[in-house]
């Protein structure tokens, strides 16, 4: 009993596929994680910038802006 416990955990030991999910996992929250927070903090801002840039491109287009809320 105390042999397979001693194999299983040897295994275990040896094995970093499961390091290796979990440290990817890490990157793409420490990558996406302050993305998220920098578009939450300036949406507004960059709801206008779009919105403005879409109205330009109507004007030119011959069209008025299409924006409804």
């Amino acid at each position: 009993m105390i042999e397979k416990l001693k194999q299983a955990l040897s295994r275990f030991h040896r094995d970093d596929a499961g390091a290796m999910k979990i440290e990817m996992i890490l990157i793409l929250v420490l990558i996406s994680l302050p993305l998220l927070v920098v578009l939450f903090l300036f949406r507004d801002k960059i709801i206008g910038y779009f919105q403005t840039e879409s109205d330009k491109l109507g004007e030119e287009a011959g069209q008025g802006p299409n924006y409804t809320p």
